[in-house]
């Protein structure tokens, strides 16, 4: 075989080509890598932004490529090289259907599972699976590097752990010029590879020249606008919490372990609901045909009293609360699903407020990127508006639903 003949060269519509060595191309014809081909990278924001088709396989690639660059960037050895090659194609191969949208059900978090996986503790039941742990070592990794790399506990070198998991890592130069590429959204938008040709390794860590502030700085508003308008849309926010409703049904009813679920694929997964009880199946036909539950009523943080009208129920579950809200509206319970909105920059993406992104400055000193960027300064200070709670109930019963979610939060 040809030294041509072990490599595989894709033809990527955020990258533009991109040619994977013989083990990356070993690692992408794995089942659990397969597997992420019937994923979607954004669950159900696809009812809001139609270009949003991309899938979990595509992003995996696309970061296992940027480690590629950045490897030879950085003149890193092969072994370095390899290592973080891996980690780039595995680093997701452990998300459940629709990405985060069921994991709240789930006993383990994506991160959990893609170290599973790679350690060879569980087995898919697809053919040919489980040799991950046994190709890796065929290439001279220690899985178990590999796995710490995903889930940041990497012990090594600390600029390879911060190329895989850091707040400027391969992960987010990929899905933020990827996600903002198939949504269509402008802001999104961010130069890789000038990052990437600035990135150094300075006492153990990875460190960006000086030059580079000015595109991290949009890189960072990037993600910070991505968050707010594409990865917490109301619209898709919805969809995703009927979803998750109806696995649970789904799982209460059947008694299905969630370990089955975890590891079905999207289409699976709806086929799954769709043969399960009636209020599972019309959440899939509502979702197939964008007939999703309306907003009855928000509890906005800005709004005066709202701390203290989310305060009465900030510790009810919320299915508790949908069932007391119902039933005010004489409705199965069912018919009525609260989203309690999660703090953003503290459980979806804390690096959202972290920076601690390292500058070399031309005369030598290293400093935080906070230390010479205004534009960081005034972002850590940001607080977004947030819905702390959202009623919502399909149209004909939102004007009652509304009015009993007004009494039940003190209005």
């Amino acid at each position: 075989m040809t030294k041509r003949d072990e490599r595989k060269i894709i033809k990527d519509p955020v990258h533009g080509f991109m040619d994977l060595n013989e083990m990356q191309v070993e690692l992408l014809s794995q089942p659990e890598v397969q597997r992420m081909t019937w994923i979607k990278q954004l669950g159900l924001t696809l009812l809001v932004y139609p270009g949003a088709h991309h899938t979990r396989i595509q992003h995996c690639l696309g970061t296992s490529y940027l480690c590629t660059e950045i490897a030879e960037e950085l003149d890193l050895n092969q072994q370095e090289k390899k290592l973080i090659e891996a980690a780039g194609m595995l680093h997701d191969i452990g998300h459940a259907p629709f990405s985060h949208t069921i994991e709240e059900v789930m006993e383990k978090d994506h991160e959990e599972a893609t170290k599973s996986l790679i350690l060879g503790e569980k087995v898919l039941d697809l053919p040919g699976a489980g040799s991950i742990p046994e190709l890796l070592e065929d290439y001279g990794l220690d899985p178990e590097k590999v796995a710490d790399l995903v889930t940041g506990e990497f012990e090594g070198k600390k600029y390879l752990r911060d190329i895989i998991s850091s707040q400027m890592d391969a992960d987010q130069l990929d899905y933020l010029a990827r996600d903002a590429h198939h949504t269509g959204v402008s802001y999104g938008s961010i130069e890789a590879d000038w990052i990437i040709n600035m990135m150094e390794v300075n006492e153990n860590r990875l460190t960006y020249n000086e030059k580079s502030i000015d595109a991290l700085e949009d890189c960072i508003i990037a993600r910070d606008h991505m968050y707010s308008s594409v990865y917490s849309h109301k619209t898709s926010a919805i969809a995703e919490k009927m979803v998750l409703r109806a696995v649970q049904r789904h799982l209460k009813e059947n008694g299905d372990d969630p370990e089955k679920i975890f590891w079905m694929t999207d289409g699976e997964l709806l086929d799954t609901l769709s043969s399960s009880n009636s209020f599972s199946r019309e959440v899939v036909e509502r979702i197939k045909t964008r007939n999703l539950y309306k907003q009855a009523h928000i509890l906005k943080d800005t709004e005066e009293g709202a701390a203290e009208k989310f305060e009465k129920v900030s510790d009810k579950p919320e299915r508790e609360i949908e069932k007391d809200i119902a039933e005010l509206s004489g409705l199965d319970e069912e018919l009525v699903i609260v989203n309690r909105e999660r703090e953003v920059t503290k459980e979806l993406e804390p690096r959202l407020r972290q920076f601690n992104i390292r500058i070399a400055l031309s005369g030598g000193k290293v400093v935080p990127l906070e230390e010479v960027s205004g534009t960081v300064k005034s972002l850590r200070k940001k607080e977004p508006v947030r819905n702390l709670l959202s009623v919502y109930t399909p149209e004909k019963y939102r004007k009652q639903v509304g009015k009993e979610a007004k009494k039940y939060l003190g209005d």
